[in-house]
């Protein structure tokens, strides 16, 4: 029994044979029971882990990265990144079967500095999922999603950071940014006007709604940090029409959105050379056909916003009208933009008959 009680006591991650629950004063003829049940109880307990092999602690700040043939953009981004002066932070990386170079940049990267994680997919799942596969392998208190050819300034985690630890109610933090295109053209515009950190439901919502088709430049639902407890807990980006917006609106029914009046952030302004259905193969291989903007899918998006947390009859009510004026509004435009795509072979049968008609208005005015 001696032999017993020893081995129990010196085999490494093993217990005593007392404390699993067998008495050290057994007779011999218990001796092969109580090895037994020691053997069980060893088994049972989990390989002692080293602290060089545990799990990181969690970072305040994930930032997630969704890319796909991004080799010309992503040093940039990176190095943007590793000079923030707010140094808890993980970057997120992931990467939709790239054919360009965009693995080696990755794995270079990570290999120099352990806060970057670059994590493949298999096949190219589409945007849409790869900017939720971010989120979904973040580990930070806080998330930003951020394109690969955009960039921060050094101070933007830091100070958007501090704003959100002193409000704990605040979804969000919005910064002022600008677009920059390939050519060095700055497109920006800061508006000093309200906000979105109203404590009312309806008035922030509203103030949202309004911000869609007032400036591009005044508000981005998306690039901007958020908790990640509370993205969590919405529906994310779905396969539906403006699903940027449409998070975003769910998004503020949570809680205020605070700003800090600065330029930290910057966006390239892309102009491309495909549209419509070529950009929705993109956003959702597949499903593509979802995505297909309608006033009667908007409306009932839009309203459905307020409905997916807890509120008043009156508050989700208030919404009503902010949904339909940006409705009308964003139908104007697309039916504009679809007549202007129409039009665009007659015009050089249309143009001598507008001149015509331009003449003969100076006629008649004598």
């Amino acid at each position: 029994m001696a032999t017993g009680a020893a081995l129990a006591q010196d085999g490494p991650g093993t217990v005593p044979i007392s404390k699993c629950g067998v008495s050290t004063t057994q007779t011999s003829s218990d001796s092969g029971t109580a090895l037994r049940a020691a053997s069980e109880s060893e088994a049972s307990v989990p390989p002692a882990v080293s602290p060089a092999d545990a799990a990181p602690p969690a970072p305040a700040l994930s930032f997630g990265v969704p890319v796909r043939n991004g080799q010309r953009f992503l040093p940039r981004l990176l190095d943007s990144l590793l000079a923030q002066d707010l140094t808890d932070f993980e970057v997120v990386i992931c990467d939709n079967e790239s054919t360009d170079d965009t693995p080696e940049i990755c794995a270079s990267y990570a290999a120099r500095d352990p806060r970057i994680r670059y994590l493949p997919n298999a096949h190219n799942i589409g945007q849409i999922e790869n900017f939720n596969r971010t989120l979904e392998l973040a580990r930070g208190r806080y998330f930003r999603w951020i394109g690969v050819d955009d960039w921060l300034e050094p101070s933007y985690a830091r100070r958007c950071v501090e704003v959100l630890e002193r409000v704990p109610e605040a979804v969000g933090i919005t910064t002022f940014q600008d677009h920059i295109d390939d050519e060095g053209h700055r497109l920006y515009a800061e508006y000093r006007g309200e906000r979105l950190d109203s404590p009312d439901l309806a008035r922030r919502f509203g103030r949202m709604m309004w911000a869609f088709t007032a400036d591009y430049r005044f508000f981005d639902p998306i690039y901007s940090m958020m908790r990640r407890d509370v993205l969590e807990r919405s529906r994310r980006l779905r396969f539906v029409p403006n699903t940027d917006q449409v998070l975003a609106a769910e998004l503020i029914a949570f809680g205020p959105f605070l700003h800090v009046d600065e330029c930290l952030a910057h966006r390239r302004k892309e102009y491309l050379d495909f549209e419509g259905e070529e950009v929705y193969r993109r956003y959702a291989p597949g499903r593509h056909g979802d995505l297909e903007p309608t006033t009667p899918r908007l409306l009932r998006l839009f309203m459905g916003a307020p409905w997916y947390v807890e509120t008043t009859l009156l508050q989700r009510v208030r919404c009503v009208w902010p949904v339909l004026r940006h409705c009308a509004i964003s139908s104007f435009w697309r039916n504009l933009w679809r007549a202007r795509r129409l039009a665009g072979p007659l015009r050089p049968v249309l143009r001598p008959v507008v001149r015509g008609l331009r003449r003969a208005a100076k006629l008649l005015r004598g």
